[in-house]
C-alpha cells in the first residue's frame, strides 16, 4: 500500500510539473487489468540454526501459476514521445514439484507478493495494418516503451526486499470517446532474485528465475509476461 501511495504522490507532482496547454501536449491517467505469466523459477528451502545453514534443499522443477495483475499509470505525451509512471501489483504462486535429493522441506508452496513502480520512455508509431495516409487521419496509434524501476517483493517464509526492475512494453490505443481511449497492452517485466538472510532460526525460501539469454547478470532472471486491457483518460485536452 505504501508503494501505491508513493505512485499517487509522484503522479500529482508530474501532473503539475508537466501541465501544458499546447495542442501537442497531453496528460492522462489510466488503469489496466489482465494476467501475468511467470517465467520458470527455482526455489531453495533453507533451514538456519543460530545463523548457521543446516539444510539446503534445491528444486529441479517448480510450477508457477498465472495470476491477475493490476496497473495504474500516468502518462505525458509531447507529440510522438512520452513519459509514463506505472504502478503494478500482483502475486506469484509457486509449488515445488521435484527436488535434487530425497530430502523434503516441511512445506512446498509459497506466495510472492509483488508491488512495482516503473518510469518509462515512450515512442508512438503507426497502428498495425494502417497505411501512412490512413494513420494520419486516424486517432488510433501504437506505442513502444522501455522503463526502469523498483519491485517490492514479499516472499512467504522468506525475505521482503526492494529490488531493481526493468520493463519493455507494446500497446495499442483506440479512441472510445473524445477523452477516453482503450488500451491493449503487452509488457515484459524483469526483476532480481530474492535471497534470505541467516539472522533467524527456522525454514526460509530463496527465489530465483531460470537462466535465459536476455538478462543483465546472474541474478536478473525473474521474469513475467503480462497481457492487459485498459482505459486511458485524457485530462486536459
Amino acid at each position: 500500500m505504501c508503494t501505491l501511495k508513493q505512485f499517487i504522490f509522484i503522479s500529482i507532482l508530474l501532473s503539475l510539473f508537466f501541465f501544458n496547454e499546447s495542442i501537442y501536449a497531453q496528460f492522462s491517467i489510466g488503469t489496466s487489468y489482465g494476467i501475468q505469466i511467470p517465467g520458470r523459477q527455482d526455489l531453495k528451502f533453507r533451514r538456519y540454526q543460530d545463523g548457521v545453514l543446516q539444510e539446503n534443499i534445491k528444486t529441479t522443477e517448480v510450477h508457477s501459476t498465472p495470476s491477475p495483475i493490476l496497473n495504474i499509470n500516468a502518462t505525458y505525451w509531447m507529440k510522438k514521445y512520452g513519459l509514463r509512471l506505472d504502478y503494478y501489483s500482483w502475486e506469484h504462486r509457486s509449488a515445488a514439484n521435484e527436488f535434487e535429493t530425497n530430502e523434503l522441506p516441511p512445506f512446498y508452496r509459497i506466495v510472492q507478493g509483488r508491488d512495482a513502480i516503473f518510469f518509462s520512455i515512450l515512442r508512438k508509431s503507426r497502428f498495425p495494418f494502417l497505411s501512412k495516409e490512413d494513420s494520419n487521419k486516424s486517432k488510433k496509434y501504437s506505442f513502444f516503451g522501455i522503463g526502469i524501476g523498483e519491485t517490492l517483493t514479499e516472499v512467504e517464509q522468506g525475505r521482503t526486499q526492494w529490488r531493481a526492475a526493468f520493463k519493455l512494453s507494446y500497446s495499442l490505443s483506440v479512441p472510445v470517446t473524445k477523452k477516453l481511449n482503450a488500451l491493449f497492452e503487452f509488457k515484459y517485466l524483469l526483476t532480481r532474485d530474492i535471497d534470505t538472510l541467516p539472522n533467524k532460526n527456522g525454514w526460509f525460501v530463496d527465489t530465483s528465475g531460470r537462466w535465459f539469454p536476455f538478462r543483465f547478470g546472474p541474478h536478473w532472471d525473474t521474469r513475467y509476461y503480462v497481457f492487459q486491457l485498459g482505459l486511458q483518460w485524457n485530462l486536459f485536452n
